[in-house]
């Protein structure tokens, strides 16, 4: 990228790859209507695999890995998996708007949470202060006031937060292999393993019924699995090495404005003022989380 004009091409490629994944969002809940979550998770990451395998090879980055990468790999390919699962369930029986709000702001919450956990990591008054007003939004987004516990389970929220759950194991495990392998091939053998593993959730599906399904499924599975997947994620890592994993993830903001955005113009899903409010404190929550 020339030196004479710093990130800018870079800034803009990063938010097109958060608009991607706020749309998947709704991508996600158009595929629910076409079979159920192991087969549409078992077909994103096959398709993923796919179209990640020519990056690999125009990165001129090697497609070996020894044992240790393997089993970083293998770990992060399980909780992509699972993320994948309660992604799909959650936007197949829930509303995709605010799944996309409530996954994307828990998100970072809890893997401060796991990571302090895990790793000692100091909390900062700033990090407790963004977490409580992450909980409030996300209550105010499912409008859990009208729910009973049945409903809360019913409902496809706790598919959403088991999925944020599995997103910041898939963080953190990251986080600690970046100087194992370089990104492209984590995400290319991270991609090819769940694959297999959601093959074998799918054993029971009909795997090549897809191949009849109409033009809207296939624009809605390359979106889903080489938008959001494939090109999200690779220039989301880029952004990352190149801006600084603070900057990087504060275009993270922008994925619940799209998710709602998306999912009230194509699926005509109800803007509340409740949703409105808790989204914002969500996002506020992010902000402090990452501020310096």
């Amino acid at each position: 990228m020339n030196r004479q004009h710093p990130h800018y091409l870079l800034y803009i490629f990063t938010l097109i790859a958060m608009a991607v994944w706020g749309l998947s969002w709704t991508n996600a809940k158009i595929l629910g209507m076409y079979g159920d979550a192991p087969l549409m998770m078992f077909w994103r990451f096959v398709f993923a695999t796919l179209s990640f395998a020519p990056i690999v090879y125009w990165t001129k980055n090697s497609f070996s890995i020894n044992s240790k990468s393997l089993r970083f790999i293998a770990l992060n390919a399980l909780f992509m998996t699972s993320y994948n699962y309660f992604y799909f369930k959650g936007t197949q029986i829930g509303l995709a708007g605010a799944g996309g709000v409530l996954v994307t702001t828990l998100n970072p919450i809890n893997t401060a949470i796991l990571a302090s956990l895990l790793y000692n990591l100091p909390l900062l008054k700033k990090d407790i202060i963004g977490m409580i007003l992450g909980f409030i939004g996300g209550g105010m987004i499912m409008e859990i006031w009208k729910m009973d516990m049945n409903l809360l389970f019913q409902s496809g929220n706790i598919y959403f937060i088991l999925a944020s759950l599995s997103w910041a194991a898939v963080t953190i495990i990251t986080s600690r292999s970046k100087e194992i392998l370089h990104f492209i091939p984590y995400s290319f053998w991270s991609f090819g393993i769940a694959s297999l593993m959601s093959l074998f959730i799918a054993l029971d599906q009909p795997l090549l019924t897809v191949f009849q399904f109409d033009w809207i499924f296939w624009l809605n599975m390359m979106l889903l699995a080489i938008g959001a997947m494939a090109f999200g994620t690779t220039v989301y890592f880029l952004a990352s090495v190149r801006l600084g994993p603070q900057k990087a993830s504060a275009f993270i903001f922008t994925v619940p404005v799209t998710a709602m955005l998306f999912a009230i113009i194509f699926l005509k899903e109800e803007l509340t003022i409740s949703i409105t409010i808790g989204s914002l404190l969500a996002m506020f929550a992010v902000y402090l989380i990452n501020k310096k």
